[in-house]
């Protein structure tokens, strides 16, 4: 393969990873190697946000150096947890689940929106979904819908509707605390029938209107006996794109649970694109990348519907910060949903 390839194979490859950066200004070094490697997509974490100037700061510099279809995420169910704490907050998700008011939750959706929005921020890696109530009550994860199924989905629904409408895209996720802080691989088992009647109806709905889902290393024996779902290609491609007609962004981890790179992996089983804990994964990644798009593990073609799934992402939800024009009207909005969530 000559030197010209492996460089053009490389770029490809970074525009299929999401990295996150050191700091809370982006350097001259960094801006260059992420020009460099093709990356269009990096996830903010806690270590990134200080104020609203840094942050808008911040994000112009990353448009700039990502390109005119730059991702710009913000993981608020991250370790630590990501969001400005100088926006008007919201009520926790769990809370709006409860109350069961869907014009309050899509109300509270289009102000979060707003708010990020204004910060240029486009892609917030949210609404987190939880029907087991037991792993709703970890730390952290008041900001996931919870309890019955039916409810979960109408209010997630709600709240996605709200966000999205105002300019940023969401994406719907489990919330996992216990795979988080132990890093063991965690299984649900259930019958496909118990799976399709109540863990899956809220993304299921999700799938109608959400632009992008964050798949998660669980294993669902009754789907695929060997591969947990952000590694099955029965999941990823079978469940999600065929069965539920899914036609939106399909996120994943890169680092399985033991550690390894599996970005690979979770592209040829369907995923766009695979989210990296850190900078440092990087290269390791572009790497494991590059290499499956040369051998064909990774066929041209299906990288090809990839890209236009992601460029029409950040097409409709374009990153450019502004004037946070509603902030006061946002601050009243918020307030009131947290004394109705008391």
């Amino acid at each position: 393969m000559s030197a010209a390839i492996a460089t053009d194979l490389r770029r490809l490859a970074g525009q299929l990873l999401m990295t996150g950066i050191p700091g809370t200004e982006l350097d001259a070094a960094t801006a260059q190697w992420l020009q460099a490697s093709g990356v269009r997509a990096v996830c903010l974490r806690a270590a990134n946000l200080r104020d609203a100037a840094q942050l808008t700061r911040l994000s112009a510099d990353l448009r700039r150096a990502l390109g005119p279809q730059a991702l710009i995420a913000i993981d608020p169910a991250g370790m630590p947890p990501a969001y400005p704490a100088w926006l008007p907050q919201p009520p926790g998700a769990m809370d709006l689940c409860v109350l069961g008011d869907a014009e309050l939750a899509n109300g509270t959706g289009a102000a979060t929106a707003r708010g990020l929005r204004a910060l240029g921020i486009n892609w917030l890696l949210a609404p987190l979904i939880n029907l087991d109530t037991g792993a709703a009550r970890a730390p952290g994860a008041a900001q996931a819908f919870g309890g019955d199924p039916a409810q979960a989905a109408a209010m997630a629904q709600a709240w996605t509707a709200g966000c999205q409408a105002e300019g940023v895209a969401c994406c719907a996720r489990l919330y996992l605390p216990q795979h988080a802080a132990s890093g063991q691989l965690p299984s649900v088992d259930k019958t496909r029938a118990q799976l399709e009647e109540h863990d899956f109806v809220p993304f299921r709905q999700a799938a109608t209107q959400t632009a992008s889902m964050l798949s998660a290393h669980v294993a669902y024996p009754a789907l695929d006996a060997s591969q947990p779902a952000s590694l099955s290609h029965a999941v990823m491609h079978g469940l999600l794109r065929q069965q539920w007609g899914y036609g939106g962004v399909l996120l994943t981890p890169g680092i399985d649970a033991q550690g390894g790179h599996v970005g690979a992996r979770a592209l040829a089983a369907g995923a766009d694109m695979a989210l990296l804990a850190d900078a440092a994964q990087l290269p390791a990644a572009l790497d494991d990348v590059s290499a499956a798009l040369a051998s064909g593990a990774l066929p041209l073609q299906a990288v090809g519907a990839r890209l236009q799934r992601l460029a029409a992402m950040a097409a409709r939800y374009p990153a450019a910060s502004g004037v946070y024009a509603q902030e006061a009207a946002d601050r009243i909005i918020m307030a009131e949903a947290r004394r109705r969530c008391q």
